[in-house]
């Protein structure tokens, strides 16, 4: 493998270690200060969302880290913590988004407003830094959207997780 090649991989990982680094932080700062605020609050159904936010933003800071050296636990950790912001949605009944994307936001979504019809739009926002919304407040509009920037972190991971597992080995090889 040529050096340029390896250079190639080591930037594409730094980026994705800083992402989930200062998305991380960014989003525990806000979510802390948020929790401090309206901890008593919170109503007790929202209570696991509120724990499962808390423990993604922890856990891309996490595998930020040791995606910065170069270590499994990084890529392993990754990969659950983009599926998680992957999807989001705005329902009736409930409003889950979690974005840990650091300084760029880009979404597709499919909206079904209440007056009938669909929706089918982009967003697209360089200076939005980590978010969440978690919600029992009754909305109008269904909602669907994709991370595509935690789709294409997903995508990479792939690949990174396909390099890193030895060829030939495993059930089903016959080895």
């Amino acid at each position: 493998m040529t050096k340029a090649v390896k250079d190639d991989r080591a930037g594409l990982r730094t980026l994705v270690a800083l992402i989930e680094i200062q998305g991380g932080l960014v989003g525990l700062w806000a979510f802390l200060r948020d929790l401090a605020q309206t901890g008593f609050a919170v109503p007790l159904t929202l209570l696991p969302g509120v724990l499962f936010i808390g423990l993604v933003l922890a856990a891309s800071v996490i595998a930020g880290v040791a995606l910065w050296q170069d270590h499994r636990l990084g890529t392993t950790l990754s990969v659950p913590v983009q599926l998680a912001q992957a999807i989001w949605f705005v329902s009736a009944d409930l409003t889950f988004r979690l974005s840990a994307s650091g300084w760029l936001l880009a979404d597709l979504f499919l909206r079904a407003p209440s007056e009938g019809g669909l929706v089918l739009g982009w967003q697209f926002d360089a200076a939005r830094k980590s978010s969440y919304a978690l919600s029992l407040a009754p909305r109008e509009d269904f909602t669907l959207g994709l991370n595509l920037i935690a789709l294409a972190i997903l995508i990479w991971l792939g690949f990174r997780l396909r390099r890193l597992l030895p060829l030939g080995r495993g059930p089903g090889t016959g080895r």
